[in-house]
């Protein structure tokens, strides 16, 4: 026999006695569940497995027993969460019942129930439960409480979903009282010399918002579309740029020598009255001229969100951004062998023209963009 095979044959020989030990243990732990499901899987490949039967014949009942004293203790309570918790003690149950039918071995060894029409009661208390939830919160008039209300409803219809016709309308109703919704008013752009259009920036704050919601309970208007929606505004958001400059533009030169002492060199010489190449080395010498162009934009962005009804901010802050636009390019004097690999990509470089102002305030917004956009999520996300 290979010595592979061998390998092969001892590394299944102790993983199926792994497999039966830890059934014992979970057994011996208490985990009843988990030593059903262990020991149902050995069965499944060896049926004849004496240890395997004796655990699940052991852990069946007692697993099955512990569901049902945990369903008898949460209905004499008053817990809030007693019907979800009963609820998964069923479902629980359903899966030891479905575990054992893919066993024939298993079947063999224990009478295994399925609880189909208890957990159907069970969704049923469940879903009367959260939907009297909802209608309570609902009546609280406030706009978290109307959340709550919704977040109710969707677990009464996922619990029993015919057992009342209604859920989407009272989710519909819900969700309108608990959205806040915001207007994102027209972005202002403070400047005296330059003409900058903000819609670039306005539109994606918009796009962003309407594409990845931060909150279903949040929604984002531009002033357009609230007055075509005709909605009520809880809160805006009201920026606008201060101290925006597009710097002067700066141009330094410098001056450097390029040296490289190790240039190979090739001499065909006679030796022995035979040509015979010899290989030396010598140093080359260039002169490389840098000219670096500088424009730097800066500004702060100032983000208020400003109460809709009593007109009071109620958050702001200012959040900064810059921008440098780098040019760098050179001439040479000399010898090219003398010039390293960076030097020549700046020789290659071409003396570009400045950036028009509304692209270098693209380009210095788009840092502010990120940290407003977490400004927002910070704020909405559990709104």
């Amino acid at each position: 026999m290979k010595i592979d095979n061998i390998w092969l044959i001892a590394v299944l020989v102790l993983s199926l006695a792994s497999a039966c030990s830890s059934g014992k243990k979970s057994l011996n732990n208490g985990n009843y569940d988990e030593a059903v499901f262990q020991s149902v899987e050995r069965l499944q490949s060896n049926g004849n497995h004496r240890k395997a039967s004796t655990v699940l014949q052991a852990s069946y009942p007692l697993a099955v027993k512990y569901h049902l004293d945990r369903i008898t203790n949460l209905a004499a309570t008053n817990s809030v969460n007693r019907f979800d918790q009963i609820v998964n003690e069923y479902e629980s149950l359903n899966r030891l019942y479905d575990k054992v039918q893919l066993s024939p071995a298993a079947l063999n060894l224990v009478a295994a129930q399925r609880y189909t029409q208890q957990l159907t009661d069970a969704k049923n208390e469940a879903a009367k439960f959260h939907y009297n939830l909802g209608e309570q919160n609902i009546n609280l008039a406030s706009k978290q409480a109307a959340k709550q209300a919704y977040l109710e409803y969707e677990l009464a219809a996922k619990y029993a979903p015919n057992l009342y016709t209604d859920y989407q309308l009272k989710m519909d109703k819900a969700m309108s009282l608990a959205i806040t919704r915001i207007l994102v008013l027209p972005t202002e752009v403070h400047s005296n010399i330059l003409k900058i259009s903000n819609d670039y920036f306005k539109n994606k704050i918009i796009q962003y918002l309407y594409e990845r919601p931060l909150n279903k309970f949040v929604l984002f208007y531009d002033q357009n579309d609230a007055k075509t929606s005709n909605v009520k505004i809880d809160e805006i958001l009201d920026l606008s740029f201060d101290d925006f400059v597009v710097g002067q533009l700066t141009t330094n030169k410098l001056e450097r020598k390029a040296i490289n002492d190790s240039v190979k060199t090739k001499t065909t010489v006679k030796i022995n009255g035979k040509d015979t190449v010899v290989v030396g080395y010598r140093k080359a010498e260039a002169t490389l001229f840098v000219t670096r162009k500088t424009v730097e934009s800066t500004g702060v962005l100032d983000v208020k969100i400003v109460n809709a009804f009593s007109k009071t901010i109620v958050q702001q802050e200012k959040i900064p951004g810059t921008f440098i636009w780098v040019n760098q390019f050179g001439t040479y004097q000399g010898e090219k062998v003398a010039l390293t690999d960076a030097d020549l990509k700046l020789v290659g470089n071409a003396d570009s023209p400045v950036p028009a102002p509304q692209q270098l305030f693209y380009e210095f917004t788009a840092p502010i963009f990120t940290k407003l956009m977490r400004r927002l999520e910070d704020r909405y996300r559990n709104y």
